[in-house]
């Protein structure tokens, strides 16, 4: 009795250690867990994370991915830098920003390989070009990078900068714009904002950056730390592979990518999720799933270090990679 009564509570040990067990080692036993932290709410953005997990990508990858929404959007690399989240989307100008203050992250993916962010008016406003926006009030999200997209597009159009008055608004881009407290406003996504003043009744126009001056971006990207991806390459290349497979998914079944989304995030107006997906799918293969060019990230930060985005110049090799994606 003695040695059936300690042979059970070994085996009752065991078991608890195996379901307390947090991330498994590179060579454990067992699925993988990792956490995934979004940018934002689950948006069309996000459609081939969720597409990813909806269809088993990750499991076959033999990970069990958590995925978080951020409770600060600007913390999102500090997490990932951290070891909070193995795994977090951000933007490259975020990642450029966190290499100057030697935060060590790195871009291991493209999400969005050109820029979401755009100017929008109304319709109503009249304004439909640079040169239109000489004299008028544009409302930013409070960041540099803001201010310096609106004094590039004036330049560019041959207008002078400092004929606009620049209104931080935060994060409350599309009530300045609706209540006219603005005239435009920048870092509003083209795909998301404008189609939710549309389905609101608002009608817009769009300037998108790379046609005004702005250098070709990656909106979106996955992060993790560098330390991380130095003691885990093989999950870091796994979880890449599985969620290039979750966008080229969402690519070649945006109705199936839809219900994926809707199910994840059940506050999203169906019609508004299927506009912006119909938008947003195609630029997740604008080169190849997941690829950043090494040409357009430098040509970004010498816009970012001459416009006072960035203070200082960093390696484009030591902030993003394509080594983790699948070959070919």
């Amino acid at each position: 009795m003695k040695k059936l009564l300690m042979f059970t509570l070994i085996c009752a040990l065991c078991a608890g250690l195996a379901a307390c067990g947090g991330a498994s080692s590179e060579s454990g036993d067992g699925p993988k867990k990792v956490t995934l932290t979004l940018d934002w709410y689950p948006n069309a953005d996000h459609a081939g994370v969720y597409a990813a997990k909806e269809e088993g990508y990750f499991e076959d990858a033999g990970l069990d991915v958590q995925i978080r929404q951020p409770s600060d959007p600007a913390a999102v690399l500090q997490l990932v830098a951290a070891g909070r989240s193995e795994f977090g989307i951000s933007y490259e100008n975020e990642m450029t920003n966190a290499a100057i203050r030697d935060i060590p992250v790195k871009s291991v993916m493209a999400i969005m390989q050109e820029p979401l962010n755009s100017i929008i008016t109304l319709k109503k406003s009249g304004i439909t070009s640079p040169e239109d926006l000489a004299g008028k009030k544009i409302g930013y999200a409070g960041q540099s990078f803001g201010t310096a997209v609106i004094d590039t597009v004036l330049r560019e159009a041959g207008e002078d900068p400092s004929s606009v008055e620049k209104v931080n608004v935060g994060y409350d881009l599309r009530p300045a714009l609706t209540s006219g407290r603005v005239d435009a406003i920048v870092d509003a996504y083209w795909n998301i904002e404008a189609v939710e003043l549309k389905q609101a009744g608002f009608e817009t126009n769009v300037i998108k950056l790379p046609e005004v001056g702005v250098p070709n971006y990656n909106e979106l990207v996955v992060a993790t730390s560098d330390s991380y991806a130095e003691k885990n390459p093989d999950t870091v290349r796994k979880f890449v592979g599985a969620l290039v497979k979750g966008h080229r998914y969402a690519v070649e079944k945006p109705e199936a990518a839809k219900d994926a989304l809707l199910k994840a995030n059940k506050e999203l107006d169906p019609e508004t999720a299927k506009e912006t997906l119909k938008l947003t799918t195609p630029i997740f293969e604008a080169d190849r799933i997941g690829y950043q060019d090494p040409k357009e990230w430098q040509a970004y930060v010498d816009w970012a270090v001459k416009n006072g985005v960035l203070k200082k110049p960093v390696e484009v090799d030591t902030v993003m990679t394509n080594e983790y994606l699948p070959k070919g």
